[in-house]
Order: C-alpha cells, then sequence, then structure tokens
C-alpha cells in the first residue's frame, strides 16, 4: 500500500464532530470552496459520504452553509489547542470542580507556554 491509499483509506473513518477541509474539487463542486473548512454533522458511510457544516469558505469569509459531501473530496484537519482554547477548558474545569482535568490542562498549558 503506498502512502496516498493509506491516507485514502485513514479518510474513510469519518466520525462525527471531525474537522475537515475540502482537499479535492470534483466536476460537482465549485472549485473556490478548495480550502474550505467545516465539522462533521452526520456520517454515511453506507454511500462513503458526511454531512458537513462549513464556517469558513476556501476564499477566507466566514459562511454557515450545511452540504453534503464525498469522503473523497475530504480530509480531516489536525485538532489543535491554542492558549485561549485551554484557558476556556480550565474555566469549565474549574466550574465542574475537576480537578484532574485541571490539572492535566495547567499542565498543558504551563508547556505550551514554555514551548516544551
Amino acid at each position: 500500500m503506498n502512502a496516498s491509499e493509506a491516507v485514502f483509506l485513514k479518510q474513510k473513518n469519518f466520525k462525527k464532530g471531525d474537522w475537515v477541509s475540502i482537499s479535492h474539487i470534483s466536476r460537482d463542486i465549485n472549485p473556490f470552496a478548495l480550502g474550505s473548512i467545516g465539522f462533521v454533522t452526520v456520517v454515511h458511510a453506507e454511500d462513503e459520504s458526511a454531512k458537513v457544516l462549513f464556517l469558513k469558505h476556501g476564499s477566507g469569509k466566514e459562511i454557515m452553509r450545511l452540504e453534503c459531501m464525498n469522503f473523497e473530496n475530504l480530509s480531516i484537519l489536525p485538532v489543535s489547542l491554542e492558549g485561549e482554547d485551554l484557558q476556556a477548558l480550565i474555566d469549565i474545569a474549574l466550574d465542574s470542580n475537576d480537578k484532574e482535568w485541571f490539572q492535566e490542562l495547567t499542565e498543558r498549558l504551563q508547556k505550551e507556554l514554555i514551548g516544551w
């Protein structure tokens, strides 16, 4: 199996909540949509498609558009948290009195601020 086949097989494992982008344009997709970003709301494994709520158009404009997309046109985006995301999660951990989660998040924030 070559690298492109491995990536395609991995992409078939879409789950509700995955952040995705349009990485391939087929004949029924506007080429300007390339790079649009959204998240999966429903997966139709039997049809190899997913409903995606797009929040950012390929042009960079903010949008809110629900589209049914074939798996072949989508790529899963890596998940990353920024400092302010971690701060918001820390607030939630405090509000929910989850000491273990709070400690995990604060350690992660410290590593991010220090750089290692």
